[in-house]
């Protein structure tokens, strides 16, 4: 090998160890190594959170939700859900129909929609029934309105008798709708989401009804067509003041009945009763007696006996007609007066001879005579007194309230209940005077019933047949209490099943 390949490899070898040999370092402070950059962090990128949905199975109102948002709930509902238009009510026969609007009758879509959050953010199905929202306080003013609409008023009848002279009024009971029953039902249902036919219960309303005037007047007047001879009839009702009347004009014979007129013209001329005049008041009210009321007469006049019993009966009967304005209404002589007349042929007027007042006529003297609108207005008087009104306080200084009072409380007691008071039922308080002779029978009084009160004056007349001298009471005092009857039922019907004939 020549020296000149040996060169050549020689330089190839250092060629190849200096390409191996590292790299040598600047000193630091004539050198700087760029520091080599970190690797660089990865950007997280925020996802969408998922809305929650409805779980399967879930309804609202019976709507399927199932998948649904709340927002696509609220739609869904608000686009199926709609409130009716009306409600159709049911009562007895009644068909009735309620305009949703007029009770702001809504489907409640965000109130459903909150019954339902829970189950929904919990993941599990929701179930939430139906419901209508409406004003409570239209609902009952519109049912309020309706309740006139639906009431059965009660229905009334006459009972009559084909045996004796009776006639009776009866009703079978109305009914009503119960307001507040009928509210909380229909209301509870709306709320449920039912939106009916609402089938509301009536109640049965056993409140007697009042027998208009006009109704009774024309039952009177048919008893009194039965009637062989002369009815005389007047009625005032007392709260109302209003009147109606059968021969109300006619004049009929006193007899006792004018005892109240007596009782009443001492309390105007006497301060007090001493023991005796008591004694008289009460034998004159409550036994119907003749001589006491002659007593209580003269006593009026200032004195003791007949001699001054006429006084007083003419001066109670000038009172009467001139202060009351009581027409045909009087007694000019004392009770039982007729052999006292023939021993000392006192002087002493009486009413004018023949048929006075309005037809038809009766037969009866002309110094003991009564018109049935007469005397009933003098109880009306009386009664006005004792409540401190009328016109007995206005023309009388001894009278008070509380002495009218006691008259009234007087007649409470009188002993006589085959007339008035058997018309009527028992314990029934009734202020009356009744009378009778041959051929007429009569009572006045004031009945105090839970229907009303009133003044009731019935007088009957009845020819006497060829050898007849009197009328019995068993023919007479039933009629009495038989017109009695009928207008206490007018102020208290009967009531009677519905299911009776």
């Amino acid at each position: 090998m020549t020296r000149p390949r040996l060169a050549a490899i020689g330089l190839l070898w250092l060629a190849l160890i200096a390409g191996c040999a590292p790299a040598t370092s600047q000193p630091p402070s004539t050198r700087q190594t760029a520091p080599t950059p970190a690797a660089a962090a990865p950007i997280a990128v925020a996802s969408p959170t998922a809305r929650p949905v409805f779980a399967v199975g879930s309804t609202v109102a019976g709507v399927d939700v199932a998948g649904l948002s709340l927002a696509e709930a609220e739609q869904r509902l608000t686009a199926t859900l709609s409130p009716p238009k009306t409600i159709e009510l049911r009562a007895g026969s009644a068909r009735l129909r309620l305009a949703g609007a007029a009770i702001d009758l809504q489907a409640p879509v965000a109130t459903l929609l909150d019954q339902a959050r829970p189950a929904l953010d919990a993941g599990r199905p929701a179930s939430v029934p139906a419901s209508l929202s409406f004003d409570p306080a239209a609902l009952h003013a519109q049912l309020s309105t309706l309740a006139a609409e639906v009431a059965e008023p009660p229905a009334i009848r006459v009972i009559t008798s084909t045996t004796v002279l009776s006639r009776s009024f009866a009703f079978t009971p109305g009914r009503t709708l119960d307001l507040d029953a009928a509210v909380e039902q229909v209301g509870a249902r709306l709320a449920a989401g039912d939106s009916g036919p609402f089938s509301l219960r009536l109640t049965t309303d056993r409140t007697p009804p009042r027998v208009p005037l006009e109704q009774l007047h024309a039952q009177l007047a048919a008893m009194a067509a039965e009637w062989p001879g002369v009815v005389g009839l007047q009625l005032i009702d007392l709260a109302s003041g209003e009147t109606i009347g059968l021969n109300e004009h006619s004049v009929f014979a006193g007899a006792s009945t004018i005892k109240t007129a007596i009782m009443l013209h001492a309390y105007i001329n006497l301060d007090r009763f001493d023991q005796l005049e008591e004694t008289w008041l009460k034998r004159m009210i409550v036994a119907s007696d003749n001589l006491a009321a002659n007593g209580l007469l003269a006593a009026a006049a200032g004195g003791q006996g007949t001699e001054y019993a006429f006084t007083g009966a003419e001066a109670m009967s000038t009172m009467l007609q001139e202060e009351l304005g009581l027409k045909h209404t009087y007694l000019y002589i004392p009770f039982e007066a007729s052999d006292y007349i023939k021993l000392y042929k006192p002087k002493y007027r009486c009413g004018p001879q023949g048929p006075v007042g309005a037809r038809p006529y009766t037969e009866h003297g002309n110094c003991l005579r009564a018109e049935p609108a007469s005397m009933a207005r003098l109880y009306q008087l009386i009664d006005q007194c004792a409540s401190g009104e009328g016109l007995l306080l206005e023309r009388f200084a001894r009278l008070s309230p509380r002495r009218c009072q006691e008259m009234l409380d007087r007649l409470a007691t009188n002993g006589d209940r085959t007339r008035m008071v058997a018309g009527v039922p028992e314990g029934v308080r009734v202020e009356h005077k009744s009378g009778w002779i041959e051929d007429m029978q009569a009572d006045v009084g004031i009945v105090r019933s839970e229907g009303g009160d009133y003044v009731l004056a019935i007088y009957l007349y009845r020819p006497l047949s060829s050898g007849r001298y009197l009328w019995p009471d068993e023919v007479m005092a039933p009629v009495v209490a038989a017109f009695s009857r009928l207008v206490y039922t007018a102020y208290n019907p009967l009531p009677r099943a519905s299911s009776e004939p």
